[in-house]
């Protein structure tokens, strides 16, 4: 996902950045995961990252051109950094339902590890438009889903998923693993341990495959 106001200064890729430049923005950013989980996206000003940083807001605007870009590169940022948590833990994996299990567990991992930036980003999606004014959340990207649509066709090719619509199948494993996300952002102290026991083997046995 990437921000229609991103700019070269803003590009986290940047081979020219700085040790320090790189700090500062890294303390921006978790200062922003701070401050989007305490007041809100729309509530969270540069004012109120930069006091929560220790960095005065007429500073910020040299590593981030505006709130919205140092939000969204928040939003990039935990996002990749789950995709790449699934996969790494499906990589070298064989079979739809070692993969399916790695990639679930993987998940639920990732967001009980790194439940304040998965948190903080979820809000900026859903209360972030781009310039059309179309909601951040209901834009649509194929690649976010790749993986995933691309184990659970292998497994219904293969026999062992229940078939049904790959759109259908895969929003609702998303929407059970997803239940995570929904659980730290109402207690961000909550307990996740019983959801991670239960929720593979209810997929696994919703699509056909058991759970041994």
């Amino acid at each position: 996902m990437r921000s229609e106001t991103s700019t070269p200064q803003d590009d986290p890729t940047s081979s020219s950045r700085s040790f320090i430049e790189t700090a500062r923005r890294r303390q921006l950013i978790d200062a922003a995961v701070a401050t989007v989980n305490e007041v809100g996206y729309h509530r969270a000003s540069l004012a109120e990252i930069g006091r929560r940083a220790g960095i005065v807001k007429s500073a910020i605007g040299y590593y981030f051109s505006s709130k919205e870009a140092l939000l969204l590169e928040l939003v990039q940022e935990a996002f990749t950094a789950l995709g790449e948590s699934v996969l790494g833990a499906v990589s070298g994996r064989e079979g739809a339902t070692a993969r399916l299990r790695a990639y679930a567990e993987a998940y639920l991992a990732h967001v009980d590890a790194h439940r304040h930036a998965i948190a903080a980003a979820v809000e900026v999606v859903v209360s972030h438009r781009t310039a059309d004014g179309t909601p951040l959340y209901l834009v649509e990207d194929e690649e976010d889903t790749a993986l995933l649509r691309s184990i659970l066709t292998a497994g219904m090719d293969e026999g062992v998923f229940r078939r049904m619509p790959v759109a259908v199948v895969t929003g609702l494993v998303e929407a059970v693993l997803d239940r995570a996300i929904t659980v730290v952002q109402r207690d961000p102290r909550a307990d996740l341990g019983d959801l991670r026991s239960h929720a593979v083997p209810f997929l696994l046995r919703s699509l056909g495959a058991g759970d041994e």
